[in-house]
């Protein structure tokens, strides 16, 4: 019985959501092109910071932002994120520290050391895998 009460419903076929009430911001269209000459817009809230360059939709390639003649921006983009700075290896930060002369006078050292403890005879230096 209740499926004779839905027919004729269309359910699923018509929303019933409305746009009464809703109040739309502001827009703006932006232009950019990609090296290879592609065009593309992007929308925008109207009074936001809009970046220099935005990657392409269709061909995933960066385009620079076009000026309202149609000439791409020149500069750099003050809101683009700092670049991060390089990573510095433990070897990197150790040659800071130490010469490599140093370095083999603390290995000799340490070798003696570990033969005078006994740490270094044949039973110790067994693989366990």
């Amino acid at each position: 019985m209740s499926n004779k009460q839905l027919r004729g419903t269309r359910l699923g076929s018509i929303s019933h959501e409305s746009e009464e009430g809703v109040d739309f911001v502001e827009t703006q269209i932006v232009t950019f092109r990609t090296e290879d000459g592609e065009e593309f817009t992007v929308t925008f809230m109207t009074g936001v910071d809009v970046p220099f360059d935005w990657k392409s939709p269709r061909s995933s390639k960066i385009g620079r932002r076009l000026d309202s003649k149609g000439k791409p921006i020149v500069g750099n983009d003050p809101n683009a994120p700092a670049p991060l700075p390089p990573t510095v290896t433990h070897w990197e930060q150790l040659m800071k520290r130490r010469t490599i002369e140093e370095l083999e006078v603390i290995l000799a050292d340490r070798i003696a050391e570990g033969r005078a403890n006994g740490e270094f005879d044949a039973v110790s230096l067994r693989k366990s895998a």
